[in-house]
């Protein structure tokens, strides 16, 4: 099995985020919760999460998915997180699934964070995020 195509995701593209369907139909098979190394921050005025890499102990929780065709899956991932605009940056970095270690790519936030708010617990809860985004 090719290493390129396992995707972890953070924000929008989990189950019950906006853009799932988009993960969905580019042919994704979930694999199970993981976690990477970084920072997790809400950007300040969108509903969505961004992440910046980090080489301490600090963690994000989200979820890992094979990519039945990752190029043709990641390019259309790639328009979709605006990374022809910087909005974000795909890079490689290694995830784990329980005790088991697996090369990914993940969408880090290409902007500056410094007016985001910071996750503590590395953990976006997409059903919150939704529920803001119907009340106002």
């Amino acid at each position: 099995m090719a290493s390129n195509a396992f995707l972890f995701v953070y924000g929008t593209l989990k189950k019950g985020g906006e853009l799932h369907a988009e993960l969905k139909s580019q042919g994704s098979h979930f694999i199970g919760a993981g976690k990477i190394k970084g920072r997790l921050f809400r950007i300040r005025g969108e509903s969505y999460p961004g992440a910046l890499p980090s080489s301490g102990r600090e963690y994000i929780q989200g979820e890992l998915y094979k990519l039945e065709q990752p190029r043709l899956a990641l390019k259309r991932l790639d328009d979709i997180e605006g990374c022809s605009e910087g909005l974000f940056v795909r890079k490689r970095v290694d995830a784990w699934v329980g005790n088991k270690k697996v090369r990914v790519w993940t969408y880090f936030y290409g902007q500056e964070a410094n007016t985001s708010k910071r996750i503590p617990s590395g953990s976006f809860r997409v059903k919150a995020a939704a529920r803001k985004r119907a009340a106002g």
